[in-house]
């Protein structure tokens, strides 16, 4: 089972993530879309994103990754995929907060997405 969301706008992005099933782990990706000429596309390199994950009883993990802005090109738009966590499995279950906020984002960024797909384990 997969749940995808996306959020326009400037950021930071917020996500809200329930991971209450012990018997799963779960996969996350990130998307995004980028309007720009062509030439600045082609110029894109990697997004810095800090992400930081809030548990449901509140404690903080931060962290800063970088998303490959290579993607799907038409003249006048770039549209990225890429993988950020396979397999998690946290270490409290419930409900989780995500907020992703790109550091110097490209001129064009429409939003962020994320793709949380649950793994059944076992069966």
């Amino acid at each position: 089972m997969s749940v995808e969301r996306f959020v326009g706008g400037e950021g930071p992005y917020t996500f809200f993530v329930e991971m209450e099933d012990s018997t799963a782990s779960y996969d996350f990706d990130f998307y995004t879309r980028v309007d720009a000429p062509m030439d600045s596309l082609v110029r894109m390199g990697a997004m810095p994103l800090t992400v930081t994950w809030t548990s449901p009883s509140f404690h903080v993990f931060r962290e800063e990754v970088y998303m490959p802005l290579e993607g799907r090109t038409t003249p006048f738009s770039r549209q990225v995929r890429v993988p950020y966590r396979a397999g998690v499995r946290p270490e409290e279950w419930g409900p989780w907060t995500l907020t992703v906020r790109p550091v110097d984002p490209p001129e064009g960024l429409r939003g962020m997405g994320l793709i949380v797909k649950r793994n059944k384990e076992g069966f």
